[in-house]
């Protein structure tokens, strides 16, 4: 998967690939709601490496620590981005 995106803040345009790219559209589809690691459970296994990367390219994006309880509780991060962005090419299936 390849995404290519601009921020329309300043113009700037980024391509990003594999899980990279699905962590970006799975910020863009949740909006406000965020994104956790149990969200992307199914296929994020490394998401705070994923949101480090984008965030390396210039992208604002907040985490917000979360408690929980359970066998393990203690704290998740929910990531919202910040910046707005725009999809600039179509998604395609090329591997990372």
């Amino acid at each position: 998967m390849r995404v290519e995106f601009q921020v329309t803040d300043d113009g700037k345009c980024f391509t990003v690939k594999g899980q990279v790219a699905r962590t970006l559209l799975a910020l863009l589809d949740a909006g406000e709601r965020g994104v956790t690691a149990l969200s992307v459970s199914s296929w994020g296994y490394r998401l705070a490496h994923y949101i480090l990367c984008l965030r390396k390219l210039g992208l604002n994006i907040e985490m917000e620590k979360e408690p929980h309880d359970g066998l393990v509780s203690g704290w998740h991060g929910r990531y919202r981005l910040r910046t707005s962005v725009l999809l600039v090419s179509p998604l395609d299936k090329e591997a990372a």
